[in-house]
């Protein structure tokens, strides 16, 4: 009986450590990928296009006030002056983007995380926080516009539209 449990455990263990060994790769939007953003003042240093997929930013603080990084996805038909003209007053994301998520509040010299996943659309990267004048970040044109775009295997495998052919 002893040797059945001990060979039945050996079995277990011996599949548990295969199946990682034998799993499939991951998909390609289930990639990671992470995007480098450096805050100054009052701009980011941010790539304008990245791949959509399982997204990591790392938002580095070279400024000397403090700031985050608000993640925001643009709706069809909303543009970046939208985006401003909602922020202006409160300094708030409008009601109308979808939040992606923000990262912490960092002092100069710090870095703070935020991880995601981004499909493919606009997003619009802005630091929401009030600056000593009363104005947010935002409003002094600390914000970058990133397009999440499809990967090229992800183009590759999706099925071509029906085509008819005459008769």
């Amino acid at each position: 009986m002893i040797s059945t449990v001990r060979a039945a455990g050996a079995g277990l263990l011996l599949l548990t450590c295969v199946a990682p060994l034998t799993a499939k790769s991951a998909a390609p939007a289930d990639r990671y990928q992470l995007i480098k953003v450096i805050a100054r003042d009052y701009v980011y240093d941010a790539p304008s296009t990245v791949v959509a997929g399982i997204t990591t930013i790392q938002l580095i603080n070279q400024g000397a006030d403090i700031h985050h990084v608000s993640v925001q996805q643009l709706p069809a038909g909303k543009t970046v002056k939208d985006f401003f003209d909602a922020t202006r007053n409160g300094g708030s994301a409008p009601a109308w983007s979808r939040s992606v998520g923000q990262t912490a509040i960092i002092p100069n010299g710090a870095e703070a995380f935020i991880t995601f996943r981004m499909p493919p659309g606009r997003y619009i990267l802005s630091c929401l926080i009030p600056a000593s004048d009363g104005r947010s970040h935002v409003a002094k044109g600390m914000y970058q516009v990133i397009t999440a775009t499809a990967s090229a295997a992800e183009r590759s495998t999706r099925a071509p539209a029906a085509v008819k052919r005459p008769a």
